[in-house]
């Protein structure tokens, strides 16, 4: 048996070295050794390409572990993120329902306000009513109470035909055609107010048909003072002709006042005719 296992086998190889030489021989043992070698590089660098493999596959689990843990922290973020949006949503949902609540409240606000001016507006108006109706009635009451003061109070006066030797600074009138309220004074040619009011004079004056005499004129006086004054002065070699011109005013007159022509022509009653006329009357009596 022993000699079964442990007999040798001669092997003949021949070695070429670039010469032709011997043959040469190697036992079994030789050749088991070189075959182990053979093969324990073979596993040396099959254990080399599994640690590698190993290594590729551990850190491809590595990695697979970091972003699982990565995306775990992302989707936390989200999650957080999401808390977030709804508490943001949630803060704004109570917000317009406040924004909504204090809205109502000022409209309501502003609606009882409205009603409550609307209602003052209303009593105002009835009340500017009151006080118009209250003024017309009154102003019709102090209308009729005017229209019955002035009943039969008329004050108008005309005279005319200008006295002979007047002065220059009055003119008297010696025909009376009307003197309502007895204000104008024949003797004087003065107009005495007797009821405080508005008045419209008139003084028309007719020069004298005489080539002798050139001009003529008056003003009408207010208590002294000349107001507006009725003048005529032909050209050279009109003289001969007979001119009329006219002036009127109005004055606002107390009972008392004077009004009177004045300021005249010298010996203005030998330059007019005796058409030259004066007339006055009350127009609205003043209070």
């Amino acid at each position: 048996m022993l000699m079964k296992y442990y007999s040798v086998v001669i092997l003949c190889l021949s070695v070429v070295n670039g010469e032709h030489g011997e043959p040469k021989c190697f036992s079994r043992f030789d050749y088991d050794e070189k075959m182990l070698m053979k093969q324990l590089r073979l596993e040396d660098k099959v254990q080399k390409f599994e640690d590698f493999i190993n290594g590729v596959k551990a850190r491809e689990a590595k990695e697979k572990e970091e972003r699982v843990e990565l995306f775990a922290a992302e989707l936390e973020k989200v999650k957080n993120f999401q808390e977030v949006l709804n508490e943001v949503k949630a803060r704004e949902e109570k917000e317009k329902e406040k924004r909504k609540q204090l809205f109502a409240a000022e409209l309501e606000k502003y609606k009882q306000e409205m009603s409550e001016e609307t209602e003052r507006q209303k009593n105002v108006t009835s009340e500017m009513l009151e006080s118009v109706t209250s003024s017309e009635n009154k102003f019709d009451k102090n209308h009729e109470q005017k229209n019955e003061r002035m009943k039969g109070k008329v004050v108008a006066f005309t005279v005319t035909v200008p006295k002979a030797g007047a002065t220059s600074y009055s003119m008297t009138f010696t025909t009376v055609i009307i003197n309502e309220g007895n204000g104008f004074d024949t003797s004087t040619g003065k107009f005495t107010c007797p009821v405080s009011g508005l008045y419209y004079f008139s003084l028309h004056i007719v020069k004298r048909y005489s080539s002798s005499v050139g001009y003529a004129g008056c003003y009408i006086y207010l208590n002294g003072s000349n107001k507006v004054e009725a003048h005529t002065d032909p050209q050279s070699g009109a003289d001969y002709g007979s001119y009329g011109v006219s002036t009127s005013v109005y004055l606002k007159l107390k009972v008392g006042d004077v009004v009177m022509l004045g300021g005249c022509s010298s010996g203005i009653s030998d330059r007019v005719e005796s058409r030259t006329s004066f007339s006055g009357h009350l127009v609205q009596e003043v209070y």
